[in-house]
């Protein structure tokens, strides 16, 4: 009995970072949509997402190098599948947000060129299409790029 509340317990600690993130992005979506400028709210629902996804990638890398997984090999990797997702929309939805500062992003005007850009920035594509002016869109971006390196290509 012990064994499956420790195995409950695992579970937990690997699931629960990506939903709490995913939470947080649906959030930030709609938040956006209903153009309410909060920016503290803004900022500290990113910062929260940004967190729990890095944990959840970190905490699955760590229990792989410990092989201490109790889960299956494709259910750990639909997790992570759903949590690049999630770093995906994290990321362009924070995008659209900076965009609408006059001078920060140039060329980005709707959802999908703010998931465009986030794809090239990813990808180190960068075709100059969409471009970050700002000092706050460069910031940002510098954090997607370090997310991107630490924790995407570890996991």
């Amino acid at each position: 009995m012990s064994g499956n509340v420790a195995a409950g317990k695992r579970n937990l600690a690997t699931y629960l970072p990506a939903v709490i993130a995913g939470v947080l992005i649906v959030f930030l979506w709609v938040v956006h949509l209903s153009s309410v400028d909060i920016p503290v709210i803004k900022g500290i629902a990113f910062v929260v997402a940004l967190v729990s996804l890095g944990y959840s990638f970190i905490n699955m890398l760590v229990r792989d190098i410990r092989r201490t997984y109790v889960d299956p090999i494709g259910e750990r990797a639909s997790v992570l599948g759903v949590m690049v997702v999630e770093t995906i929309l994290l990321f362009a939805v924070t995008y659209l947000t900076v965009s609408q500062v006059p001078d920060q992003i140039v060329g980005l005007q709707t959802p999908l060129d703010s998931v465009y850009f986030t794809m090239t920035t990813l990808m180190t594509i960068g075709f100059g299409d969409v471009a970050a002016q700002g000092q706050w869109a460069r910031g940002l971006v510098l954090v997607q790029m370090l997310f991107s390196l630490l924790v995407l290509t570890s996991a």
